[in-house]
């Protein structure tokens, strides 16, 4: 889930709460308003009927009683108007009035005995009569009229109950509404300890951790994270990775270049040495009518030490070509076992010097599309580090194909290449302890030159048991019969 979605989310959460939070107070006051408008209306409505039915009991008690003494025909229609409108309001109260309130229907059964006490006491003829009627009409009136003020005190007591349910219906909406207050509040807290922890620290992390990177310290990734946080930390730490490898390489490059300076410096120098020298001496024995072979030798001196200065020359811009990538090669068919033999009688002088004997067992015909020049000059350089290394010791070189490759090994019976020396061998400026002078890149060179031909160079060492280098290049091919002689 990104991290948009993880602050938005809760964001939200806390909005729909807060929004219902609103919408529930708003129904709730709603509510409320329309339950107690509904009631009070109600009880108001049922106090005016109760009001009017006290009203016309007593008119009607009036009436009955002046009716008995006066005999008036409109006293007996007021009486017979009155309790029509009773028994309206009578019914009226039936249906709004609860259906199981006792104290109505007790009204409204005395209701039809108070009607027959009312028609008996204006029927009497005899005082008797009038005096019976008269004491059930009173006692039945006086049971109605207790009942009403029951009603009365009835709808009063209701007024209490609405007020007890709105109490009661505040109470919920207070609890609801704290319930969802704390729901919010837990919400707020818990998004606040995941921006903290989730947020808040890593990116702290992650500052600290960039502040580190100028002392070489790597910023590491944050586990377990898929959001734009782990994406970033990620990039910080692949990015302070290379940076560290970079400077680190640089650091190499520098201490290499310093190197470089420095072994380059000395061996430039030892032949600069002599040339002057020998320059001096030629000059002197020139001055002083030298003889001819004194002067020959300084010669022969003066072209060794300028060859010497052209190998190291070459060697160097060979290195600066390869660290730039423009090592060329003009590659064209060759005749393999052809060059290894040209490029042995070349250093025949080399070989003698270090009284080394030279085996060459050598596959006839092989041809390879090849640069000649350049594995002339590793061949050069294989011999040369045999003679150098194995003084005295007996050098094989073996020229055989196998399949789509040629194989070129040149082998000495010297001392072996220690393990130390062994790991850096290929690597610029690589030297053994106590080597002949040199800049250490003869193997470096050649290696990227076989590989630059799509082939490979391997060595096989062990202590005291010779050293050998074999080249591998593809697309060997033997020449026909017929082309050999």
């Amino acid at each position: 889930m990104s991290l948009a979605r993880k602050l938005v989310g809760p964001q939200l959460l806390i909005l729909l709460l807060i929004g219902a939070l609103a919408l529930t107070e708003v129904l709730v006051a709603r509510a409320e308003r329309l339950g107690l408008e509904v009631t009070t209306q109600r009880l108001q409505r049922t106090g005016l009927r109760l009001q009017r039915l006290g009203q016309l009991f007593s008119d009607t008690e009036r009436d009955l009683l002046s009716e008995v003494v006066t005999r008036k025909d409109l006293l007996t229609r007021r009486i017979a108007l009155s309790n029509e409108e009773i028994g309206v309001l009578l019914d009226e109260l039936a249906r709004v009035s609860p259906p199981d309130s006792p104290v109505l229907e007790d009204l409204r059964r005395v209701r039809a005995p108070l009607l027959d006490a009312q028609q008996s006491l204006l029927d009497a003829r005899s005082s008797a009569e009038s005096r019976s009627a008269f004491v059930r009409w009173w006692f039945l009136d006086q049971r109605a009229m207790a009942l009403l003020a029951d009603l009365s005190a009835s709808n009063f007591r209701g007024l209490d109950r609405i007020l007890a349910e709105v109490a009661e219906n505040r109470r919920r909406s207070d609890l609801l509404l704290l319930t969802l207050t704390l729901l919010c509040a837990f919400t707020v807290a818990g998004m606040t300890l995941y921006v903290v922890r989730g947020v808040v620290r890593p990116l702290v992390r992650l500052t600290r951790a960039s502040k580190e990177v100028g002392k070489g310290r790597v910023i590491q990734r944050l586990e377990n994270r898929t959001d734009e946080i782990g994406t970033l930390s990620q990039v910080l730490a692949d990015t302070t990775e290379r940076l560290t490898t970079t400077n680190a390489q640089l650091h190499e490059a520098l201490a290499l270049r310093d190197r470089f300076l420095s072994i380059a410096a000395h061996e430039l120098r030892t032949p600069m040495t002599s040339l002057s020298l020998q320059l001096a001496l030629l000059q002197r024995r020139i001055e002083h009518g030298g003889d001819r072979d004194s002067l020959r030798a300084n010669t022969g001196a003066l072209v060794r030490q300028s060859q010497r200065l052209a190998q190291l020359v070459g060697e160097l811009l060979d290195v600066s070509r390869i660290q730039a990538g423009r090592l060329e090669l003009h590659r064209e068919p060759v005749q393999i076992d052809a060059l290894v033999r040209e490029v042995c009688a070349r250093c025949a002088p080399l070989l003698d010097a270090g009284q080394n004997a030279l085996t060459l067992e050598l596959e006839e015909g092989v041809l390879a599309q090849v640069d000649a020049s350049r594995l002339d000059q590793v061949l050069v350089n294989l011999l040369g580090n045999a003679a150098r290394h194995a003084t005295g010791a007996p050098i094989e070189v073996k020229l055989w194909t196998a399949g789509d490759e040629m194989h070129l090994r040149v082998r000495d019976s010297g001392p072996g290449i220690p393990e130390a020396v062994r790991r850096r061998l290929f690597q610029p400026f690589a030297r053994a302890p106590g080597a002949t002078p040199g800049l250490g890149l003869g193997l470096h060179i050649s290696r990227e030159i076989v590989e630059a031909h799509g082939g490979r160079i391997e060595v096989q060492t062990a202590p005291g048991e010779g050293t050998a280098f074999t080249v591998h290049l593809p697309r060997a091919e033997r020449l026909p019969s017929a082309a050999t002689g």
